[in-house]
């Protein structure tokens, strides 16, 4: 030990410290050693709350000898793409410090991951580097999407947000367009079968164009489109499909595969279909275009037959120009007319489908105090010899579906 250090010891020794001053030097040692940053600690959360409303995460990691508090700082909980629970089976990325105000020691996650996700995440890459050199992911093989689809099959899960998101938002942009739901299971281990019976189900209704879409989620959540057999299957299509299963984040091999990516259901709505009112607007330029073109035509007719009108050399040019000219007008208000006619029908159609669409909306009449009921295979029941004793059946309210059990039917 060198004199320095001798000199430090003595004046430490001598010192007396408050106890704020002693935690405060506990937390610069933790803070400057370099051992204490980014490290991997694996354990089990327990008292987690979620976010505070500081946007902070306090919980706590353990395992069956021993615990440590733990914080995650709100800048930081953007990167998570999923919320966790108690019992929670972690691998925490994560520096050592203390908090000096209440003396102890913890430590300040950057990133959590589920135990596990490391060998997904790796299974996932590897199939990735596979299918890259079997050339999946080579662009020429994208097929276009319909500009004007009229019939859209939708794979999703059964009453999912994902499902009413895409519903409201492609019959409020197009409602010309017909819809078939495939309901499917979207997570676990029979997912991936599931998905394949639904997705070539789809494709072989003719369908114009199809979505296959979830909310999102972590690596595990999203694993089952990353299955081997579904993405083949994708592959060998005819129908054009987008795909909105996972977020920018999280992004499936699903999304890479499909001939065009949403980051959202709602994203895909917009893809998938024009804007009506958009259509309206353009048309209405359109014409506003043609318009221009046909006065500018007349107009350069009518030059020409002012020269020919001012040409002393014409004899009677008078009766001629008249009469070229009453000509010229009944055209311009014959194209006019038509025109206009023509286009006016365009909007009258569009409008009138729109407003027939809205009024076949089964779900409009919800707003109204009605209710609709489905049986156990999702049939809508329209007459009561349809309802069975001991069936299963669905009431579906404004606002929320209700299961429900048929019993003592009167015959």
């Amino acid at each position: 030990m060198n004199s320095f250090d001798d000199e430090l010891n003595t004046s430490i020794k001598k010192h007396t410290f408050s106890v704020f001053e002693l935690n405060s030097l506990i937390k610069e040692i933790f803070d400057s050693t370099p051992i204490f940053k980014n490290i991997l600690v694996k354990g089990e959360i327990s008292n987690w709350k979620g976010k505070n409303s500081s946007g902070h995460i306090y919980f706590s990691l353990k395992d069956d000898k021993s615990t440590i508090k733990c914080v995650m700082f709100k800048y930081d909980t953007f990167s998570l793409s999923k919320d966790y629970k108690d019992g929670d089976e972690v691998i925490l990325t994560c520096s050592l410090s203390s908090y000096p105000a209440g003396g102890t020691y913890q430590l300040i996650v950057k990133n959590i991951k589920r135990e596990g996700d490391g060998d997904l995440l790796l299974k996932r890459l590897e199939l990735i580097k596979k299918l890259e050199k079997e050339g999946f992911f080579d662009q020429s093989r994208k097929k276009k999407l319909p500009t004007f689809p009229y019939k859209i099959g939708i794979i999703v899960g059964y009453n999912s947000a994902a499902s009413k998101d895409l519903e409201i938002n492609i019959i409020r942009r197009w409602p010309l367009v017909e819809l078939n739901f495939y309901y499917s299971l979207v997570q676990g281990k029979e997912a991936p079968l599931d998905l394949i019976k639904n997705i070539k189900r789809a494709d072989s209704d003719e369908n114009d164009v199809l979505i296959i879409a979830r909310g999102g989620g972590s690596l595990e959540d999203l694993s089952c489109f990353d299955d081997e057999d579904l993405i083949r299957v994708i592959a060998t299509l005819k129908t054009p499909l987008i795909s909105a299963v996972g977020h920018e984040i999280n992004r499936s091999i699903t999304d890479f595969i499909a001939d065009k990516y949403a980051s959202t259901p709602t994203g895909a709505a917009e893809i998938v279909v024009p804007n009506k009112e958009e259509i309206l607007e353009d048309l209405s330029q359109d014409k506003e275009y043609l318009n221009s073109i046909i006065k500018n035509y007349l107009s350069n007719y009518e030059h020409k037959i002012e020269i020919l009108k001012n040409n002393k050399s014409l004899i009677s040019l008078d009766k001629i120009y008249d009469s070229y000219f009453e000509k010229i007008e009944k055209y311009k208000i014959s194209i006019d007319n038509i025109y206009t006619s023509y286009l006016d029908k365009i909007f009258n159609k569009i409008k009138n489908l729109s407003l027939l669409s809205e009024s076949f909306n089964p779900y409009n009449i919800l707003n109204k105090g009605y209710c609709i009921i489905k049986n156990d295979n999702n049939e809508i029941i329209y007459e009561s010899n349809l309802l069975k004793n001991e069936e299963d059946a669905e009431i579906i309210f404004k606002d929320k579906t209700v299961k429900t059990k048929i019993i003592n039917k009167e015959k």
